[in-house]
């Protein structure tokens, strides 16, 4: 687990250093940091779904919702910020 703690200040501060140089990345990371999750409850957009999931017993834990939101939004927004590099270059 310390390697993963030693990881993840190293990819911050390297975002600390990127979103200096680049004003859209900084308003992402602030966006992404303000997000906060209540580990007591989250909704399944589809009723029926959650239904189906209680009964046959396979309704994700928390953490795995959280962590696969977590990796969608970073997703996107490299998604963009990957785009909008091509875009300058082209410039």
């Amino acid at each position: 687990q310390r390697g993963e703690i030693m990881t993840w200040k190293r990819l911050k501060r390297r975002e600390r250093d990127q979103e200096s140089q680049d004003e859209i990345r900084a308003a992402f990371n602030v966006y992404t940091n303000e997000l906060s999750f209540d580990a007591e409850r989250y909704a399944l957009a589809n009723k029926s779904l959650q239904n189906q999931l209680i009964r046959e017993d396979r309704l994700p834990d928390v953490k795995s919702v959280i962590t696969s939101d977590m990796g969608m939004r970073y997703l996107y927004r490299n998604e963009v910020l990957d785009a909008l590099a091509e875009a300058r270059a082209e410039l």
